[in-house]
């Protein structure tokens, strides 16, 4: 089968332009997470293959993308560890909501960091352009486990222990529930959520569905999500019209628009601990000075006021459902 080729032709789907513009975060998302790599701020040997041409980000930018990306691995590797301490008996699951042409699978594999079952989840205009591009590089398609087959057209991939499903998150319950059973997924199962700038694109009615499930049919359930808050000053204002002038809409920012809020989400509904932190904060209070210094040395950053505002603007909300030894051992954003 030729991945390229489907994948452009799902280019050339129905989907609407809002969802078109939607699509195009996970472009944008990567150009900013190849350029940190590439400048030696992270280390993300594999996003390169996602990224043509490549662009330098501002530092700011660069800044920002570190902070996303090390709490994103930091919330990876502790619920992986804690998972080998707390329950040997249990594989654990990693479900990503939105997962774009995010690599973290392919990071933690090549780190000997495996997880019982990785699932992601995106449009199939995404999946298969993310399928394509993982088959034509070596390096990605070796870290695949050797019972992966091609799927649905081309745009899934299914094995033993990594998936990658299309779906629209709008259709979670009716659609993407009954392939992630099908795939494997175990309700009772440890398992970790991870939704990047996903769920505010969706209006809430559908992005509260998805929370209920999880907490009606996950009994150990943790969540990491990264959404953009603050949208009533000017900045967050400007911010706003900046995404709508590229026909996104931030759909559930006013519903969740704060720190408390993002966090009440969870504990509203019986969540046992949900911690909302912004970007300005994790960077000030869970990077090490040592790493801070570091990151110095790669690039001057002369904008402090402006990377602290860009910042204030997004936050990480890490929420667990149930008191248990694996989730008490996990603490990304403190």
């Amino acid at each position: 089968m030729d991945l390229g080729r489907f994948a452009e032709s799902q280019k050339a789907g129905g989907a609407s332009n809002a969802d078109h513009a939607v699509q195009g975060t996970s472009n944008d998302a990567a150009i900013s997470r190849e350029s940190a790599a590439r400048l030696g701020y992270i280390a993300d040997p594999f996003i390169r293959h996602f990224v043509k041409p490549a662009q330098r980000r501002a530092p700011l930018i660069n800044r920002g993308t570190f902070c996303r990306f090390h709490g994103v691995q930091n919330t990876l590797c502790q619920f992986i560890q804690a998972l080998g301490a707390t329950t040997p008996q249990a594989s654990g699951q990693i479900v990503v909501l939105g997962a774009g042409f995010d690599t973290s699978y392919f990071i933690l594999e090549k780190e000997g960091m495996g997880v019982g079952k990785y699932f992601e989840v995106d449009f199939a205009e995404i999946t298969a352009k993310k399928a394509a591009t993982i088959y034509r590089h070596p390096d990605l398609k070796s870290l695949l486990p050797n019972d992966t087959e091609v799927a649905r057209g081309g745009s899934e991939l299914h094995s033993s222990r990594y998936s990658l499903l299309s779906g629209d998150l709008r259709q979670f319950q009716s659609h993407l529930v009954p392939k992630l059973i099908e795939r494997g997924f175990d309700p009772n199962e440890p398992t970790l959520f991870l939704s990047e700038c996903v769920l505010i694109y969706l209006d809430p009615e559908h992005s509260d569905h998805i929370i209920d499930w999880i907490t009606q049919s996950v009994p150990n359930a943790a969540i990491l999500t990264y959404e953009q808050i603050r949208p009533d000053d000017r900045f967050g204002q400007m911010m706003i019209d900046n995404l709508r002038a590229r026909q996104l809409e931030l759909r559930g920012l006013h519903a969740y628009p704060t720190l408390e809020s993002t966090s009440q989400r969870f504990l509203s509904r019986g969540w046992h601990s949900s911690t909302a932190v912004d970007l300005a904060a994790y960077h000030d209070r869970c990077i090490d000075d040592s790493e801070r210094k570091r990151l110095a040395r790669i690039e001057l950053l002369d904008e402090w006021e402006e990377f602290t505002l860009l910042a204030q603007h997004y936050a990480f909300t890490f929420a667990y459902s149930k008191d248990t030894d694996l989730f008490q051992m996990l603490c990304p954003l403190k």
